[in-house]
């Protein structure tokens, strides 16, 4: 009988590895997104492709044996990813929802402990002896030493904080005042949602295995939680390509090109006027559809008459004349008993966060360093 090359659970594997890197390249080619996030999410797909191919790589019996002919230095050189996706997913979030938002030197910060694991693995395998080397592949001692038990305990904690980071960072910004943005892509909150159930199970594996150190356990437990996340991973990622099909699709990105429809100049300037004159943005309660109601414009069309005229959402539209508006009043001489607390309440702001980082967005310091930078040219 001839020898089974793969077993079902490899074959999972593969698609999963096989499917982020196609999507990945389709995601990356559209560029549908906005500037930045098609290539962080394409980013993203690719460290998961990598994540997959490291563990049918050392898991996968086939595989293994492939791969340690060629040379047990190819081991682990995928690892390294599980560290790529928690910071992928973070700026790829942030690339939606923030203003402003771009890639800076600053980023690379969160990409130091991949460095650092790096540095690890050259000590702890790839700057072994050879023979050593094939020994610790083959007899999975290495995926047991309580130095990689203990280190892979950190890089799956470090991505759940991730994840919790990106969600309170959404949960921030998506107040029940900003309808537009809770609207854009709600599907994101339920991803991650279910992805940090999914990190949560594979930290249990590896919390089990540092348990491992000193008490036995039954291993077919590891590899029945270890089977579960490969499948539940395999199921997630399809759902979420799944997903940013359909939002593709009802966006209109995948029809053909049709002539634009052109933008009401009438609704242009009842929004102009109503925030010109009336100043409707220091109300810290105005909703998109309060604002619809006073400016007497059906939701639909003040949605297509803000994003095609304006080219930015409603949320940063009203933040652009609050934003304005606080400056002036931080250095208004009536206003020099105020603190900044009260100046961002009186412009219309309802959230000190969401404040101070438009403000440092825009002028590249903080509204206190900005109120005494200009108090000081003028006294």
């Amino acid at each position: 009988m001839a020898e089974t090359l793969f077993n079902f659970h490899d074959l999972i594997l593969l698609l999963t590895s096989f499917e982020c890197l196609v999507f990945a390249f389709i995601v990356f080619s559209n560029k549908a997104l906005k500037p930045y996030s098609y290539t962080l999410f394409a980013a993203l797909l690719l460290s998961h492709s990598l994540i997959a191919l490291h563990e049918l790589v050392f898991w996968g019996a086939t595989f293994r044996e492939w791969v340690l002919a060629l040379s047990p230095n190819l081991f682990f050189i995928f690892n390294f990813s599980y560290l790529l996706d928690g910071p992928l997913i973070y700026l790829f979030v942030s690339s939606l929802f923030l203003p402003h938002f771009k890639l800076s030197k600053k980023t690379l910060l969160h990409f130091i402990p991949v460095f650092i694991f790096l540095t690890y693995m050259v000590i702890a395998f790839w700057s072994l002896e050879q023979s050593t080397k094939v020994a610790l592949i083959k007899s999975h001692d290495i995926a047991y030493s309580w130095h990689y038990v203990l280190t892979d305990l950190l890089v799956k904690s470090l991505r759940i904080g991730y994840i919790i980071l990106t969600l309170r960072m959404i949960k921030a910004y998506v107040t029940k005042e900003n309808t537009a943005a809770a609207e854009r892509t709600p599907w994101i909150r339920y991803i991650l949602t279910v992805f940090l159930v999914l990190l949560s199970w594979e930290w249990l594996l590896t919390a089990i295995k540092v348990f491992a150190l000193t008490n036995a356990i039954n291993l077919k437990l590891l590899e029945f939680i270890g089977l579960v996340d490969y499948y539940a991973m395999f199921a997630l990622i399809n759902l979420m390509m799944y997903v940013v099909l359909m939002e593709t699709i009802n966006k209109g990105h995948l029809k053909k090109n049709k002539p634009s429809e052109p933008v009401n100049m009438d609704y242009v300037k009842r929004i102009e006027l109503a925030m010109n004159t009336n100043k409707l943005y220091l109300n810290p309660n105005l909703s998109f559809e309060r604002f619809s109601e006073k400016v007497d414009i059906p939701v639909k069309e003040l949605s297509f008459t803000i994003n095609r005229h304006f080219n930015i959402n409603f949320y940063e539209y009203i933040n652009q004349y609050r934003i304005n508006e606080a400056k002036d009043r931080l250095i208004a001489t009536d206003n020099a008993d105020k603190n900044i607390t009260e100046i961002f309440y009186s412009a219309g702001f309802n959230s000190k966060s969401v404040y101070n980082t438009l403000f440092k967005k825009l002028y590249k310091c903080t509204p206190s360093q900005y109120r005494k930078q200009a108090l000081s040219k003028t006294s």
